[in-house]
């Protein structure tokens, strides 16, 4: 069991306010897809989505 006191939710997202533009840009992608994916119940597979969201970021 995870003891609350210990952390807080900056100290989870510091790594993600911390990584350059690019890697957040990433980051908010692929968890905006995961919401609509779990809205949706898409049982699809995520992975060719994700690649591309990458691809996009990086060139």
């Amino acid at each position: 069991m995870i003891n609350q006191d210990n952390f807080s939710l900056d100290d989870i997202n510091q790594p993600i306010n911390q990584a350059p533009s690019t890697v957040r840009a990433i980051i908010e992608e692929v968890l905006k897809l995961e919401r609509e994916r779990l809205y949706n119940n898409n049982s699809r597979s995520i992975n060719d989505d994700i690649l591309r969201i990458i691809k996009n970021n990086i060139q």
